[in-house]
């Protein structure tokens, strides 16, 4: 077996690995690390495993992750939740292991849905619905109040607008980004930069969705799902508070998750969520079951962990405090300068 760093050159070989493999993510595509180099300076360290005859055997992305002060460390992977290696045994997965240390930083994801009985609230989970052979079955198969609730924003004058390549991904962009920088503003956190998300899309180009749902013609609410194989994820999605009695979010979801149901996706991975709280319930009542996480954080912890996870009177009080009273214009300057050191 050897064990190397893949360049570019590895590009499509390594995505060929990963679509097929049973438990990659769209994060692993080799176009999640470009984007960490590209727009944030972050350096690739993926690995990959081939046996005697040069077939690819395994594969492990990581970002060399530098902070301020604080030096590099692995991470598997940055801004997502998931990012493991894959392999084709587990003597593979083992060998790629191997090259991370005590300080690294990782993120596995348990294969098989969790009971809920064994979960703690608060406790950190995925959410992951399996989706039919079409949008209309997907449809029949939601209680009558969820129907009720995606007619309610069609009633209400919705309308969205999906991109389904970069060419379209480039018209949404600045509507995506409007909504998405007022959200985070509110949710007193930092925002990724724009040039973050233009590399993401341009990276993906036709396995990425971006998705912008409007009250005339001011944009409320969107989205952006990824695509790997036969799963789709959606790592960002907002809406404007001040027109959720329009219900924005539902029609985003049911637009995102009728799209990829009709592309062929079979498994639409809602991202993370606290046990029993707000987002916990409104994924689940779609479908979605949880799945645990596995998470090693070899490095001190950063902003957004002390940010979600913090006692009152910490950092996490103090941003919530101040964070959504700044203008928005300082918000973005800061925040995009902050989240690239941010691994979460």
């Amino acid at each position: 077996m050897n064990i190397r760093r893949a360049t570019p050159t590895d590009a499509a070989t390594w995505d060929n690995y990963v679509a097929q493999h049973a438990e990659a993510t769209p994060y692993h595509k080799f176009g999640w690390g470009m984007a960490c180099e590209q727009a944030y300076k972050q350096s690739m360290h993926y690995l990959l495993a081939e046996d005697t005859n040069g077939n690819l055997t395994g594969v492990l992305p990581a970002i060399d992750f530098k902070r301020p002060l604080k030096g590099e460390h692995l991470v598997a992977l940055p801004f997502c939740d998931t990012g493991f290696a894959l392999a084709d045994s587990q003597d593979v997965k083992t060998a790629l292991l191997s090259h991370l240390d005590a300080r690294s930083d990782y993120r596995d994801l348990r294969q098989e849905p969790v009971d809920t009985n064994t979960l703690s609230p608060g406790q950190k989970v995925i959410l992951r619905l399996p989706l039919p052979d079409t949008s209309d079955a997907l449809l029949s198969q939601f209680k009558s109040k969820l129907r009720s609730q995606i007619r309610k924003a069609e009633k209400n004058g919705l309308t969205m607008k999906m991109a389904e390549n970069f060419a379209e991904h480039k018209q949404l962009l600045d509507d995506f980004y409007d909504v998405y920088k007022q959200n985070m503003r509110q949710l007193a956190s930092p925002v990724h930069s724009r040039k973050w998300f233009e590399r993401i899309l341009a990276n993906y180009d036709d396995a990425a969705r971006v998705c912008v749902v409007y009250t005339e013609e001011l944009a409320i609410g969107a989205g952006i799902v990824l695509i790997n194989g036969q799963m789709a994820a959606i790592p960002w999605a907002s809406t404007l508070s001040q027109h959720n009695r329009l219900a924005p979010n539902m029609l985003l979801y049911w637009s995102l998750l009728a799209n990829v149901t009709d592309s062929g996706q079979r498994v639409f991975d809602f991202g993370r969520s606290s046990f029993g709280e707000g987002t916990y319930k409104f994924k689940t009542q779609w479908g979605a079951v949880p799945y645990a996480l596995h998470w090693h954080d070899g490095a001190t912890p950063d902003l957004e962990t002390a940010v979600e996870t913090g006692p009152p009177g910490t950092v996490r009080q103090l941003a919530e405090t101040i964070w959504p009273r700044l203008p928005l214009g300082i918000t973005v300057s800061m925040g995009s300068a902050i989240r690239r050191y941010i691994s979460l």
